[in-house]
């Protein structure tokens, strides 16, 4: 079964300027007035071009691209070129967070999951409640943190 990535409006709003302004000016031969300042090596305007639109497809990619798939007892993330596969009998432990950092998640209402020896990830399902029922069908063995209600 697959799961989108659950997105936060505040997030969905930065990345979709973001990939605007890298996609719209060289489109309509606009110069960003001091927002890229590229080296003279790159005043050219066909690679000015063609980095911006390569952020800004990238941008998308990473936004339409982010989701967990859920099939053969294995969870299988995408994120953009980011990929990784986390076999769920290996699951110790799903917990709630809000931590802010790095992660294949557009959104900061995520879980950690810990697996494998010392390896974590942290997720953002749309429809966590059914993600982590899925997950313990699997691997009724995994520990939920007691003070966070997630089912």
């Amino acid at each position: 079964m697959y799961f989108p990535s659950k997105k936060d409006l505040w997030l969905t709003v930065i990345i979709w300027t973001i990939i605007l302004v890298c996609i719209i000016p060289p489109i309509l031969h606009i110069d960003p007035i001091g927002v890229f300042m590229l080296p003279t090596i790159l005043d050219k305007e066909p690679i000015k071009s063609i980095l911006m639109v390569g952020c800004g497809l990238f941008l998308s990619w990473l936004c339409f691209g982010t989701g967990y798939k859920i099939q053969d007892s294995k969870i299988r993330i995408k994120s953009g070129p980011y990929r990784k596969t986390i076999n769920i009998k290996e699951i110790r432990k799903i917990r709630q967070t809000k931590n802010p950092f790095t992660a294949p998640a557009l959104s900061m209402d995520r879980i950690e999951i810990y697996f494998g020896q010392f390896e974590m990830v942290t997720l953002s399902p749309k429809n966590k409640k059914e993600f982590i029922h899925l997950l313990l069908k699997e691997n009724p063995h995994i520990q939920l943190d007691p003070s966070q209600i997630i089912v």
